[in-house]
């Protein structure tokens, strides 16, 4: 009887080992196939963007910068610095910035032409965790706050310097949404050429939990070809600089005890529009390029390829002027048109932190004039300061925004910012309120780019524009309390 309860329990003990062995296959064979997908997928994101990582940069910092994955520069920049060239794939292509400093050198390139996306819209509410980082003395103060603080206008930070490229500027944590730019006339010849269409930059902490999808859009904001979802953690930093990081939340912005003069990381990826998936078939629908945010996104520019592309910058209707000024009741908005074509309307937007703006009011427009048209708008006044910017929409719905001007409700009237002559061809004078020595004045191009910056002096200053191609620039005269925008056609 022993025995037989003895072969009884081997027996269990038997079937038993079976039935889990068989489980344990069971299981092995169900999850290898997802172990495999998931290594398969995290290969393809891993080699995917290391396929495109830019290995090495060349700026202007201190007149000459270079930096590489392999071959970091000890030297950090602290300041503006622009970008003149990457490597990508063991070719140097230069930004068109300044290539007589990288022959000067010795640098071999491959000449490129790069500027800044301009930005349409930013989405999403900016947080106490949204900072503006800008070189550790770009404020003109070492290890401390400069007062006044520098402006807060996201859109500025992530287009400003020659061509827009600075590495010395950008918006650290850009809140969860959507950064949107214009682009179109996308063309079939730049598609796989072996030339980068697009630079992505990061320029904090990236994170290794999220991620940015970026993609192309048509005019109705349906995505054309498909998305690149970007881990920038996977790219290799091309070297270090060092900033301060003011918050973003609060105007004027402040500096927070650990978060001045700190180091950062600065990565760069490229590629061609084939990896988006753009095509013969749907490269004629592109509209937009589409950023969708993750909330720990650190940019200091998206940059594209001007041979490549054409970025929309005909606005629906050309600006003489555009200021803010206090009166008793409120604060007045003053802006000329020197010409008008199908325009339907202005719509006046508010911010108080430079990045969320909302619509306050409507101004029918003229329609079609080629003569001055004269416009004004009284908006409420608020305590502190207030930035204003038009949204000029054409009658077909398509719209784009002025400078922003921005006033504090505490000052008294400022003189308005005026040009003459308007038009001009070589030399202009800028009439503006006394300056204090610290006031500058800065030539923007339409696609918000910084052309030339002088100091004001005495209450007119003058313009050099005798280089200048012919159009229309935006002329900003900038103080501590008031930001006045006044337009300059050169002919």
């Amino acid at each position: 009887m022993k025995q037989a309860n003895n072969l009884l329990n081997n027996e269990n003990e038997a079937t038993a080992q079976r039935s889990s062995l068989r489980i344990r296959q069971f299981l092995m064979a169900s999850l290898i196939p997802l172990i495999v997908l998931t290594l398969l997928l995290m290969s393809l994101v891993s080699n995917g963007q290391s396929q495109y990582r830019i290995t090495e940069v060349v700026t202007d910092f201190n007149g000459y910068w270079k930096s590489g994955v392999t071959n970091i520069n000890p030297v950090k920049p602290d300041a503006s610095h622009n970008l003149l060239a990457f490597t990508h794939n063991g070719v140097r292509f230069s930004t068109g910035v300044n290539d007589a400093a990288l022959s000067a050198k010795g640098d071999l390139y491959y000449p490129g032409d790069y500027r800044a996306l301009p930005v349409k819209s930013v989405t999403g509410a900016v947080t106490s965790n949204t900072k503006i980082g800008l070189g550790e003395k770009y404020d003109g103060v070492t290890n401390g706050k400069s007062n006044p603080s520098p402006v807060n206008n996201i859109p500025l930070y992530l287009t400003d310097g020659l061509n827009g490229l600075d590495l010395g500027t950008c918006v650290a944590n850009l809140p969860v949404g959507q950064l949107l730019f214009s682009v179109n006339n996308v063309k079939m010849t730049a598609i796989n050429d072996g030339v980068p269409d697009v630079v992505i930059t990061q320029t904090a902490d990236p994170s290794g939990n999220t991620f940015d999808s970026y993609e192309f859009a048509d005019i109705n904001g349906n995505r054309v070809g498909n998305p690149i979802d970007i881990r920038l953690n996977n790219i290799p930093s091309v070297g270090n600089w060092v900033a301060d990081f003011y918050e973003a939340s609060q105007n004027p912005m402040t500096l927070s005890p650990g978060f001045t003069k700190t180091e950062r990381g600065l990565r760069l990826w490229t590629g061609d529009f084939s990896v988006f998936g753009i095509n013969a078939g749907n490269i004629s629908q592109i509209a937009y390029f589409r950023i969708n945010l993750s909330g720990e996104s650190d940019v200091a520019f998206v940059a594209y390829n001007a041979s490549a592309l054409n970025v929309d910058l005909v606005l629906p209707t050309k600006l003489a002027s555009f200021t803010a000024k206090n009166a008793t009741e409120s604060i007045v908005l003053n802006w000329a048109t020197v010409t008008e074509t199908n325009t339907d309307r202005f719509e006046i937007e508010k911010s108080l932190d430079g990045s969320s703006f909302s619509k306050i009011g409507t101004v029918k427009a003229a329609g079609i004039s080629n003569r001055r048209k004269d416009y004004r708008f009284d908006a409420p006044k608020q305590t502190g300061n207030s930035l204003y910017r038009l949204k000029m929409i054409d009658k077909d719905g398509k719209f784009e925004y002025s400078a922003t001007v921005s006033i504090n409700n505490t000052t008294s009237a400022s003189t308005a910012v005026a040009v003459y002559p308007n038009p001009a061809t070589s030399y202009s004078f800028v009439k503006h309120p006394a300056v204090t020595g610290t006031e500058t004045i800065g030539v923007y191009n339409n696609n918000g780019m910084l052309l030339a910056q002088v100091k004001a002096s005495g209450n007119q200053t003058r313009l050099d524009v005798s280089t200048f191609t012919k159009g229309t620039y935006h002329v900003v005269f900038s103080s501590a309390t008031d930001r006045q925008v006044s337009n300059l056609v050169v002919n």
